[in-house]
């Protein structure tokens, strides 16, 4: 049931109209001037006021402004004896969403009331659900002191309050880091706190995302251009207008796709599949991804030309195990955010957890981060995380070792255990390359960084493992 208010000073029209909308399920009110129609408005807060032009008092045209003033959610549906264009655009520049002439068809009327108020309760809920998301997105969400942490978020405060991302043609941003490192709270921190906070923010995931369809969904597609296009569909690049498109992991799209996405970048055009029309286009591109972009550059599998264009403005985001300093304040962020949601009594860490929590690797990052945290507020009794409430792999005992890489990327050896041998690691590093270039010896010579004979004699002392054919 919505309530009505009917501003109408024919008393027998302005009873049949009350009569049809209580008839219909509303709860309905009569004002017979614009002094009444203040009042009312104000202490009802109707969903829908159906306004005369014509009033005792007033036009309803310069009382409309007031009513708004009053109950600013209010639909407007505006009804007069004496209409024309004139009158129709009045209305609609004073804020009326409907016009309907006299004599009015009631049956008419309520269609329009019914329509009103289903409009109305969908922008109610995507403003809820946007300020929820905006709530869920901002700056403060990206827990952490650490040096990097307060990096990171500098950074985005600099982004947010450059105005040129509010121009038609934005600079892109490229976001790096590994999984669960935070790419996409970063990318919704950059647009919750720039200059297009009010427009639409898109989140593709390139992953999910079929070639076949790649067209389709980010450009649109016009009716009947393929079989199941019973319809024309707009693309995310026009959903997104005026806002930002997110292309996560942007890294797994494929090179003919790359192409695609390339060309609409450089011309700031999209061209619906099955159209002959090209639109232009108003977001702002922000992509992430955990992969190298450099190395996928140099294996021929990502595009040299996409990739500078992406990373005009590049945002590198350290990996948890890097950031040592913030798993306490991270891992006590989330037993509070766990205890809350669960309604669970609050807990804190031990201090032998957070011993544990600054020993283990991590390779899952604040999401890892996140999940054990979970599982430790459901499965603890009292009100403190021990370390064995944790349940960290136990690769973390003392047998193992962390191996830092001269590109900067590790790797974790266990000697207690007795493996893995050289050998085994050698052999193991030697089929990878070989398979990777398709049994080439050339090329996988030169993805090792050794020659060819070089990597021939390593082959041979593993000949009974791996036949090379050569």
């Amino acid at each position: 049931m919505s309530r009505i208010l009917i501003v109408e000073d024919e008393r027998v029209l302005a009873k049949n109209l009350r009569d049809k909308m209580k008839g219909a399920g509303h709860e309905a009110s009569i004002a017979y001037n614009g002094e009444e129609a203040l009042a009312a408005c104000g202490k009802m807060m109707p969903e829908v006021v159906v306004l005369d032009v014509r009033l005792p008092d007033t036009d309803g045209i310069s009382l409309l402004p007031r009513l708004r003033l009053e109950s600013p959610s209010t639909s407007f549906i505006v009804v007069t004896a004496h209409g024309n264009e004139r009158v129709a655009v009045d209305a609609m520049k004073a804020g009326a969403c409907e016009y309907l002439a006299k004599p009015v068809d009631l049956d008419e009327l309520l269609l329009v009331v019914n329509r009103s108020i289903d409009q109305q309760q969908i922008r109610e809920n995507l403003s809820f659900l946007r300020g929820r998301e905006e709530e869920s997105s901002g700056l403060e969400k990206i827990v952490g002191e650490s040096a990097a942490s307060r990096n990171l978020k500098e950074t985005i405060r600099r982004l947010a309050r450059a105005e040129v991302l509010g121009l038609p043609n934005p600079p892109t941003v490229l976001i790096t880091g590994e999984t669960g490192t935070g790419k996409d709270l970063t990318a919704r921190a950059i647009h919750y706190h720039g200059p297009r906070q009010k427009k639409p923010f898109i989140h593709v995931n390139c992953t999910a995302l079929p070639s076949t369809l790649f067209e389709s969904e980010l450009f649109g597609h016009a009716r009947g251009a393929f079989t199941s296009a019973s319809q024309a569909k707009r693309g995310l690049f026009e959903v997104a207008h005026g806002g930002t498109l997110f292309l996560d992991e942007i890294g797994q799209l494929a090179l003919d796709m790359q192409s695609k996405l390339l060309q609409a970048l450089e011309e700031r055009v999209i061209r619906p599949v099955g159209s002959t029309e090209s639109r232009p286009i108003d977001v702002h591109v922000i992509a992430a991804t955990n992969r190298d972009l450099d190395k996928a550059v140099s294996a021929d599998e990502f595009r040299r030309d996409l990739y500078h264009r992406l990373r005009v403005l590049q945002i590198a985001i350290s990996p948890l195990r890097e950031r040592a300093d913030d798993i306490p304040v991270i891992a006590a962020h989330f037993v509070k955010v766990h205890c809350q949601r669960f309604g669970v009594a609050a807990k804190s860490l031990g201090d032998d957890a957070v011993a544990a929590m600054r020993r283990h690797d991590w390779r899952g990052n604040i999401r890892e981060l996140k999940h054990v945290i979970e599982s430790a507020v459901l499965q603890t009794d009292g009100v403190v995380v021990r370390a064995s409430d944790l349940k960290l792999d136990a690769s973390e005992a003392t047998g193992n070792v962390r191996v830092n890489l001269p590109d900067g990327r590790t790797i974790n050896i266990d000697f207690d255990r007795g493996e893995p041998k050289l050998d085994e690691i050698e052999l193991t590093i030697l089929q990878a390359a070989y398979e990777h270039t398709n049994r080439n010896l050339s090329q996988a010579a030169r993805a090792l960084g050794i020659t060819r004979e070089a990597l021939r004699y390593r082959l041979n002392k593993f000949s009974d493992a791996v036949q090379t054919g050569a």
